[in-house]
């Protein structure tokens, strides 16, 4: 199972580009289809220039961000959309060992 990044056919302007990065969520796709998803994309890992392990990189394109909304095709393969440059800034670095450390507190599996 590859988790992928993806937005809605509203979030994409005429030329590609996520009109906005925020509304990218974590989703799985089967047979075309969104079959399930997370919440929306973290910008301190996600966009930041500081931070080179999880960019954003390239979404799919689906109808609506819903469980079962169909992807988009642009020819023979998934429609993509990207954000732009500017998007990206400097947002310091991340300590990840903290961060896993608080998520597993906050779910009830850390001391």
């Amino acid at each position: 199972m590859r988790i992928r990044h993806m937005t809605s056919a509203d979030n994409v302007d005429a030329e590609g580009w996520l009109v906005d990065p925020l509304r990218v969520v974590h989703g799985i796709v089967v047979g075309g289809q969104i079959a399930d998803m997370s919440g929306v994309i973290d910008p301190l890992t996600h966009l930041n220039l500081d931070f080179p392990g999880h960019r954003l990189g390239t979404c799919l394109v689906a109808e609506r961000l819903e469980r079962g909304a169909a992807l988009r095709w642009e020819g023979d393969r998934f429609a993509l959309a990207e954000a732009r440059a500017r998007d990206y800034t400097r947002r310091g670095a991340v300590d990840e060992s903290a961060r896993r450390a608080a998520m597993l507190r906050l779910a009830g599996g850390g001391s």
